[in-house]
């Protein structure tokens, strides 16, 4: 299987948790470090930090012969007012990714919220503060409403499903799925945080490989999960802690996932989040991309 690989600006430890940090790496050593790699392409990471308008993005990947394949919107599904707020965003992101010629989709995802921390990675503690009903319907239509618009501007739209928020284990993907038109609301899917939910890679792509329009690659350290799952950890703990580890040493069967999607063409984004990273950092995050990429490799 020939995968089209990109790399995600949290692997190098610039994403939303570590936005307000002044010591990040900056864009021109991360986006040479990453073409150095031999990746094609790279999401946009948190507002501004590739730029604040599509000229200043393009400016920025331009010299690096690197495509724009994604960009993260979070977004209020279950809060009206909070995502008439959030449409803003959306559309500012859904501007730069059709002004560069983005090859890849918008990836919407349910808001982190307080409600979903105390009980993420916690399947059974979970359930009872999942969406349902006419929630879960209004949810959807939100959903559906966000993929509109990225499709009237001509862009792609994908939904993560996402720890600690409203749709992240499997019986909430499958209802979300249920409840939205399948011509419209695709999915990225993203390993680690399917195990995370409780869910299996593999048996999910197989059941809803139709649906899957992006791929994130990512390893889950089963030892760090344990301790969220018996509550000595909170997720956001567990991040800090490396619960995303390096490929081949966690839970994630990547030859079974990508065997179960024989006829996937789409970007496949090999992430490992870490919660910072400064420039003396680079030398050993590569040298655990370049593993990464092996594993990858192995498993294709």
């Amino acid at each position: 299987m020939m995968l089209r690989l990109a790399s995600a600006p949290c692997t190098w430890g610039v994403w939303e948790r570590t936005v307000d940090r002044d010591d990040l790496v900056a864009p021109p050593l991360m986006l040479e470090t990453v073409r150095g790699l031999g990746y094609t392409g790279i999401e946009l990471g948190p507002p501004g930090y590739l730029g604040g308008d599509p000229g200043a993005v393009l400016a920025t990947l331009e010299p690096y012969g690197l495509d724009l394949v994604g960009a993260f919107v979070p977004i209020r599904i279950a809060d009206e007012q909070g995502f008439e707020s959030d449409l803003a965003f959306l559309d500012g992101t859904i501007s730069v990714l059709a002004a560069t010629g983005a090859r890849g989709p918008v990836v919407l995802a349910a808001d982190e919220n307080e409600t979903r921390l105390r009980v993420a990675g916690r399947p059974d503690a979970r359930a009872a503060t999942s969406l349902s009903g006419d929630e879960l319907k209004r949810a959807a239509a939100r959903v559906e409403h966000a993929a509109e618009r990225a499709r009237d501007a001509g862009v792609r739209a994908a939904f993560h499903p996402h720890t600690a928020t409203y749709i992240e284990g499997p019986e909430e993907v499958a209802a979300l799925l249920d409840a939205t038109d399948p011509g419209l609301v695709k999915i990225a899917f993203d390993t680690g945080h399917c195990i995370v939910g409780g869910g299996d890679p593999a048996g999910f792509a197989r059941e809803f490989g139709d649906r899957i329009a992006h791929l994130h690659l990512k390893d889950v350290d089963a030892r760090v999960l344990d301790r969220v799952r018996s509550q000595e950890l909170t997720v956001e703990e567990a991040w800090e802690q490396g619960l995303f580890c390096e490929f081949g040493t966690g839970a994630v069967e990547f030859a079974a996932v990508l065997a179960a999607l024989p006829g996937y063409d789409g970007w496949a984004v090999v992430e490992q989040d870490r919660v910072a990273v400064q420039a003396g950092d680079l030398p050993a995050v590569r040298a655990v991309e370049e593993r990464n990429l092996a594993a990858i490799a192995a498993a294709s």
